[in-house]
C-alpha cells in the first residue's frame, strides 16, 4: 500500500543552528518551518502534528515567528476542515507541534504513554515547552513503542528529544518516508565529517542531534535509526524539497 505525504508549512520561527546540530555552528541563525503533515490514501484523514502560530509561539520561544497561513487555510487547500480529521499522530507534545489539535474535535490523538506522563510534570528545563492549556480536550489514544497504524504506516518510538517522541514511517511512491517526531532540520542528518572543518573534534559523529533533549545518547541513536531506515527523511522543521512525497 502506498500513500501520499504533504508537508503543510504554516510559518517559520527563528533559531540558532547549534540547537539542531548539537554544539556545532553556534551563532549561525536559521529559520525553522512550522509544519503539519497530511497523509492521504488511507480511509481516514491523518495528520502528523498540528503546528502553531507566531503569537502563541512567542510565549514559549525567543525566536521571531512569521505566519504564512492558518491551520484552517492549509487544510482548506486540501479540501478539509479541522472536524474532518480522523487521526492525529503527535511527534511529541511541545507547544509548536500541538497548538491546533483542540480544533480537530473528531480526531483520535495517538501519543506515547511515556510522553503523556512526562508532559504532566515536565522537568524545569522542559516545562515551558508543555503549556498545559494546549493539552486539554483531546480524545487520546496512548500507545507504547512502535505501532502499525495501517499497512504501510507505522508509528516509531524515537525517544531522546523527549521520553515519548515518536516518528511516522509511511510507504510512498518516493519510498519509505519518515517524518521525524523530534525537532530537527535537514542539517541534523548531514554527515559531520563533510560539513565541519578538517580535524574538527566532532567529525567522527555519524549524524548531528538536536541540542534540546531529555537523553542525548538516546537522541543520537534515534537519529541514526531514522536515517538508516528512511529513503526520505522529512525533518519536523524542514526544509522540504517537494510539496508532496
Amino acid at each position: 500500500m502506498e500513500y501520499v505525504v504533504k508537508p503543510l508549512v504554516l510559518g517559520t520561527i527563528e533559531a540558532d543552528k547549534s540547537g539542531f546540530t548539537y554544539m556545532a555552528f553556534p551563532g549561525t541563525p536559521i529559520v525553522l518551518e512550522v509544519t503539519v503533515f497530511l497523509i492521504q490514501g488511507a480511509d481516514k484523514n491523518i495528520l502528523f502534528d498540528t503546528g502553531s502560530w507566531a503569537a502563541l509561539m512567542a510565549k514559549y520561544w525567543p525566536g521571531k515567528g512569521v505566519d504564512f497561513q492558518t491551520f484552517e487555510e492549509a487544510l482548506e487547500k486540501n479540501g478539509l476542515k479541522p472536524e474532518d480529521i480522523d487521526i492525529i499522530v503527535h511527534g511529541h507534545l511541545h507547544h509548536d507541534h500541538v497548538a491546533n489539535t483542540i480544533k480537530c474535535k473528531n480526531a483520535e490523538v495517538y501519543i506515547q504513554e511515556e510522553e503523556w506522563i512526562f508532559a504532566q510534570s515536565a522537568h524545569p528545563l522542559q516545562s515551558q515547552y508543555y503549556p498545559p492549556e494546549l493539552l486539554k480536550g483531546w480524545k487520546k489514544r496512548l500507545i507504547k513503542g512502535d505501532y502499525e497504524l495501517f499497512p504501510g504506516i507505522t508509528i516509531l518510538h524515537t525517544p531522546g528529544h523527549t521520553p515519548g517522541t515518536q516518528s511516522l514511517a509511511v510507504n510512498t511512491k518516493s519510498g519509505k518516508v519518515v517524518m521525524t517526531g523530534f525537532c530537527c532540520t535537514g542539517h541534523t542528518f548531514e554527515e559531520p565529517a563533510k560539513v565541519l572543518p578538517k580535524n574538527h573534534p566532532f567529525a567522527h559523529w555519524e549524524v548531528f542531534i538536536p541540542a534540546i533533549g531529555t537523553d542525548l545518547n538516546q537522541s543520537y541513536n534515534t537519529t541514526l535509526r531514522v536515517k538508516s531506515i528512511a529513503d526520505v527523511v522529512l525533518p519536523s522543521h524542514g526544509p522540504f524539497a517537494k510539496t508532496e512525497y
